[in-house]
């Protein structure tokens, strides 16, 4: 299962871009050196505007 959340708002997601999603984090766990199998994964992503990178 997987869910989505943008600025705290739940986005349901359609069967393709769901499943896209869960199989690229999937696959891209599968290839780490965990010393266990995940039970449940959290992503956090900080989407920083343009004009505040510190540039």
């Amino acid at each position: 299962m997987i869910e989505l959340e943008v600025n705290g708002k739940k986005v349901r997601l359609k069967e393709f871009p769901r499943e896209a999603l869960e199989g690229v984090i999937l696959g891209f766990l599968s290839s780490l050196k965990l010393e266990e199998e995940p039970k449940e994964v959290k992503i956090y992503i900080q989407v920083y505007e343009e004009n505040s990178k510190g540039d």
